[in-house]
């Protein structure tokens, strides 16, 4: 098994409807790790789709055949800034006839900043090249992505994964953590497990420790 770690910086405003709450539109400060898949182009989805139904299963299926695995991007260090929209009421009636009235429609959107940083991991089962520039969120926004291959070895004891994961991509149950509620499924992060782990040697004695076996499940 290879691993690697990603190093993704915005170069534009980022926005992903993670939380409507009113009229206020919410960037949640996690990539999900579906979001990110696709972002990296390891899987695809038809640009027009008159249902508008997700179809993972059938997208991402294949990356599980392949041996490759991305995880959610965890915010390194990230700002937000809040904005305010405002659109016209477009009526359109049966008989020709003008409103009377124009009703502004409002809200206000969280994004997240250029400059800020995420990073993720990749497993893989052969060796990747993955790209240097890759488009994230609503606004398809500019981001650069800096890939290192780095150093994976086996254990098999009690460990605390310090890193986001999708609640549903678990090989092992969580016996205890975090709970990030997002769409479309909720992130586990300081999660604790008892069973195989990889642990990646990211230099400078920093390693992060993931549980063996993670693979999209639906």
């Amino acid at each position: 098994m290879l691993a690697y770690h990603l190093e993704i910086y915005l170069h534009d405003l980022m926005y992903y409807a993670s939380r409507e709450l009113g009229r206020m539109y919410i960037s949640e400060r996690y990539i999900h790790n579906y979001a990110l898949t696709y972002a990296l182009g390891l899987a695809h989805s038809s640009y027009h789709d008159q249902v508008q139904v997700p179809k993972y299963q059938e997208e991402l299926e294949g990356l599980n055949e392949a041996g490759i695995y991305v995880t959610p991007a965890k915010p390194v260090n990230i700002t937000t800034s809040t904005h305010t929209f405002k659109f016209a009421d477009t009526r359109y009636q049966v008989k020709m006839e003008q409103s009377s009235v124009n009703i502004p429609t409002f809200g206000r959107i969280r994004e997240i900043n250029p400059e800020s940083q995420y990073e993720a991991f990749v497993f893989s089962s052969t060796q990747l090249e993955l790209p240097k520039w890759i488009r994230l969120g609503k606004w398809m926004s500019k981001s650069e992505v800096k890939t290192k291959a780095v150093d994976i070895t086996e254990g098999n004891k009690p460990f605390t994964t310090h890193h986001p994961l999708n609640g549903l991509d678990l090989p092992i149950q969580a016996q205890l953590y975090d709970l990030i509620n997002m769409p479309p499924v909720s992130l586990v992060d300081n999660a604790r497990f008892e069973g195989e782990f990889y642990s990646l040697n990211l230099g400078d004695k920093e390693s992060k420790v993931f549980p063996k076996g993670l693979r999209y499940i639906f």
